[in-house]
């Protein structure tokens, strides 16, 4: 294991903690401004825009 894998265990869960936290905070908004809002589907949208994002920077990252 290489120091920067030892580097990126060790933060491992703040990262986990970072979307997670990311998630609610849009959670938060969604409900806000949207009196009809479904959790789930809010939900669901919102991960898929994270994973979107993900791709995005993926694909920046590999020209």
């Amino acid at each position: 294991m290489t120091a920067q894998d030892k580097e990126l265990a060790q933060i491992h869960d703040s990262i986990v903690d970072d979307v997670k936290s990311l998630v609610d905070k849009y959670m938060s908004i969604v409900s806000l401004d949207v009196p009809e809002n479904n959790e789930d589907t809010a939900k669901s949208k919102i991960l898929y825009i994270i994973k979107d994002a993900i791709e995005e920077i993926e694909e920046l990252d590999s020209k």
